[in-house]
């Protein structure tokens, strides 16, 4: 009989219904379930009185993010279609789909490691070297490295064209960096950074821009927490003061900063649309279920209501994971992701009544966190206004 909790081996000719009861049975042995003592599909979300705390349960949240993915790595299950010498098997794609989809489902989270498992090689696949694709992906996959964005600037958030961060080429090879970015998440865990950075004229926009990858612990690094109204300390600014950049550090050509960037937040707004809370639909039911008001009808209303947001999320990424033609794709999930996010949170408090005003309280204190944090995925990967001038212009075909 075979072992449930053994690693899933390579077979060339498996069909998807064959691998996909593989997989299944691999994290039913190996995964927690949503709503279960040991769910940790919100470890992700992060807060508390001071930066030395916040920090604290940061990288706790690192620690155990990091011991899953190893443990998906072992198992043979990160980066299926990844080429054997960036760390992957060479499968097909639609392997990475299964086993993205069966994750869903249970009460994980890798999204402390998003920029790298999810940003990262979507920008190196495109962009990048063979060098530099062998030296960071096979450490992404094993958990080994966190990454973060280096972006926004106090004068360029939304409109990043307005970068001011200078790479000024140094006598020798490689780059010096001088500036200052904002908004930062997880910068405080990081072992490197997608970097942008200015490395023509400042008349030039666009095409002055171009992509670095950082390492995050050298001198001239300077990371400063910022607090938010959920108490968390989730983002950071980061001076950037003299900062060496080797010379295989530069992604692509000097210029090219723009086609990157696009690469880059397409895949960041992917991965928002794709993110766990997507799944609140069976934890509102749990939550429901635990305060023993599963049957009134304004709360089945409003598990109902989650319920068809998430359908609906599931549906529009199974068919952009079919290779369908959905117009402006990444936009229209990520701008349902984070409606369903705000709407499922919302929900919470509405079935916590006036417990939902008790922080200390253990049911209600994870769905406060999630009401406070909601309003900033909004923002993340462009804001809803931005994603909806791009599903008007790219998906509807109307003017500027």
């Amino acid at each position: 009989m075979p072992n449930p909790a053994a690693p899933v081996s390579d077979r060339p000719a498996e069909g998807r219904s064959e691998f996909q009861a593989r997989v299944h049975e691999w994290f039913t042995a190996n995964a927690p379930r949503k709503g279960s003592p040991e769910d940790f599909s919100a470890v992700h979300i992060v807060s508390a009185a001071t930066a030395e705390e916040y920090r604290a349960q940061e990288q706790h949240a690192i620690s155990v993010t990091r011991t899953w993915q190893r443990r998906l790595f072992d198992a043979g299950l990160a980066g299926r279609s990844w080429r054997p010498e960036y760390g992957g098997h060479g499968a097909p794609d639609w392997q990475d789909e299964v086993v993205i989809e069966e994750q869903a489902r249970w009460g994980v989270s890798t999204k402390m490691f998003a920029v790298g498992l999810e940003m990262v090689p979507a920008v190196l696949f495109r962009h990048g070297t063979h060098e530099q694709r062998a030296t960071f992906l096979p450490p992404i996959l094993r958990g080994e490295h966190s990454w973060c964005q280096l972006l926004s600037e106090p004068g360029a958030g939304s409109d990043l064209a307005n970068v001011q961060t200078r790479a000024t080429p140094v006598d020798g090879g490689g780059w010096s960096v001088t500036g200052q970015k904002v908004w930062t998440s997880n910068a405080g865990c990081s072992e490197y950074a997608l970097l942008v950075a200015r490395t023509g004229s400042r008349e030039e926009g666009r095409a002055g821009l171009s992509c670095f990858l950082l390492e995050m612990a050298q001198p001239g690094v300077d990371i400063r927490p910022l607090r938010q109204m959920s108490g968390a300390y989730h983002f950071n600014e980061v001076f950037l003061d003299d900062v060496h950049v080797p010379e295989n550090g530069l992604i692509g050509a000097p210029g090219e900063g723009w086609a990157v960037l696009r690469t880059m937040l397409a895949s960041e707004r992917a991965a928002i649309g794709g993110g766990t809370s997507a799944r609140s639909a069976t934890q509102l039911v749990g939550l429901a279920r635990t305060l023993g008001c599963d049957g009134d009808p304004v709360v089945r209303d409003l598990l109902a209501q989650a319920a068809i947001r998430e359908r609906t999320l599931d549906l529009l990424r199974a068919r952009i994971a079919a290779g369908h033609a959905v117009a402006a794709a990444g936009p229209t999930t990520k701008l349902l992701y984070s409606e369903h996010a705000r709407l499922s949170a919302d929900a919470a408090t509405t079935i916590l009544g006036m417990a939902a005003t008790v922080v200390d309280d253990e049911v209600s204190a994870p769905w406060i966190e999630r009401l406070l944090f909601a309003p900033g995925l909004r923002l993340g990967g462009g804001t809803d206004e931005i994603q909806r001038n791009a599903i008007a212009e790219r998906g509807l075909g109307l003017p500027r």
